[in-house]
């Protein structure tokens, strides 16, 4: 189909994305340095800081092959590199011969091609890919705002508010949901019921809007919140202790995170946003680096939930 000269123009300025598939600073080293302590996918903003106008079907389709097709590129660079003859767990930093490391390799279903993942021998998680976790913090932002442009997730009222329930709230004292994104009512319901709760989501390409929801560390150090709580989101950060001391750092004593996620065993594997599988010993890892205590861990299906609290 021809497209006119208005149409190339108008998709350029509005999603940036017609660019090279790969730009100086996209590829990373997977140790984290004492500066990339507070950068992370969920407490990036987008580039913009607002979410992009909606694309039409035709801008859409587009754009999804231009992640296919930038991704096919990347797998054929890295392709091109021998494979090194030790692994460094992306968790706790256990390194070891590959083949101390079991490989675990599935197809990504929003066109990111094979993701081959690996769990580490000493702490138990499941990581990777190495292509997604070896992405600058800009790289890894600009994934998240080209695929919340053409993919939205599932309804996740129920889970979050299971996840809330967990805190055991107290009336009167005020909660957040981390990342809580465009997807559910469960603010809006909580707080029909009179629970003081309020959504954080910092990144642009996963607002939902409402005036309940907020997006900067200085808002939710003036609500002082008691209690955190998220669904679907510890799998997402690149450094998860260090976002879990984050979130710690702006609760008092004693106060409990309840943090859901399918990805505390191997499930939903099929999409590469998701970096690590807190599977066995790894939660407990998370826990003691983070200085936290686990009080509660359940898992009711497709509902698991990690209870931790601070010291």
């Amino acid at each position: 189909m021809k497209r006119s000269p208005g149409f190339w123009a108008r998709l350029l300025k509005r999603n940036r994305f017609l660019a090279p598939p790969l730009v100086p600073g996209d590829a990373v080293s997977s140790h984290r340095d004492d500066a990339d302590a507070d950068v992370d996918i969920a407490s990036v903003d987008s580039a913009n800081g607002d979410k992009p106008a909606p694309l039409t079907a035709s801008e859409q389709a587009l754009l999804r092959y231009q992640i296919g097709a930038r991704w096919d590129m990347i797998h054929r660079l890295h392709a091109l590199k021998a494979a090194p003859a030790n692994l460094s767990c992306a968790l706790c930093g256990y390194t070891a011969e590959r083949g101390a490391f079991a490989e675990h390799v599935t197809e990504c279903i929003f066109e990111g091609g094979t993701i081959t993942r690996h769990q580490c021998p000493a702490c138990d998680v499941i990581f990777g890919s190495d292509l997604m976790l070896e992405l600058s913090p800009e790289a890894l932002t600009r994934e998240y705002e080209w695929h919340y442009q053409i993919f939205s997730e599932g309804d996740s009222t129920e889970q979050e508010i299971r996840a809330f329930e967990a805190l055991n709230p107290e009336r009167g004292r005020a909660y957040v949901n981390w990342g809580s994104g465009a997807w559910s009512s469960s603010t809006e319901r909580l707080r029909s019921e009179g629970w003081e709760v309020y959504g954080y989501e910092p990144h642009g390409s996963a607002h939902g809007g409402g005036k309940h929801v907020l997006t900067t560390r200085s808002e939710l150090e003036q609500i002082k919140p008691a209690g955190i709580f998220s669904n679907n989101v510890l799998e997402h950060f690149r450094y998860p202790v260090a976002a879990l001391r984050d979130m710690a750092s702006l609760l008092p004593a004693g106060a409990l995170m309840s943090h859901a996620t399918p990805c505390f065993e191997y499930r939903f594997e099929f999409t590469r946003f998701h970096l690590f599988f807190f599977l066995g010993k790894s939660r407990e890892w998370i826990a003691e680096q983070a200085n936290l205590s686990i009080v509660d861990y359940r898992a009711d299906g497709d509902f698991m939930n990690l209870v931790l609290q601070t010291p």
